[in-house]
């Protein structure tokens, strides 16, 4: 294998590597964004709520973020647009860095 090749194959790994990591890192700030969530509305089935959330970002990209919005909202609870990212971009960082140090 020629060294290009090698260089080639090491980033086309390090990419799947990158992706797999954000996808799991993303999954776990949104049950910890669910469960966060779940408490402020006052819901009882926090555990379920949040595993609903794991998925939401499947079909569309924004989709937890669409989901609370419309859950806060029908929950009478209000929570700034602004607020809500900020803590899921907090959440995300603080989780990324736990798993990159392998906690």
């Amino acid at each position: 294998m020629t060294a290009l090749l090698k260089r080639a194959r090491a980033l086309e790994d390090k990419f799947a590597y990158d992706q797999e990591f954000m996808f799991k890192a993303q999954a776990r700030r949104n049950a910890l964004i669910g469960l966060w969530a779940a408490a402020t509305m006052r819901r009882d089935d926090a555990q379920a709520y949040a595993r609903e959330l794991t998925t939401a970002d499947i079909a569309d990209p924004d989709g937890v973020f669409a989901r609370l919005r419309r859950d806060f909202d029908a929950a009478g609870v209000e929570v700034l647009d602004a607020d809500l990212r900020c803590r899921m971009t907090s959440l995300l960082k603080d989780v990324a860095r736990d798993m990159y140090e392998g906690r």
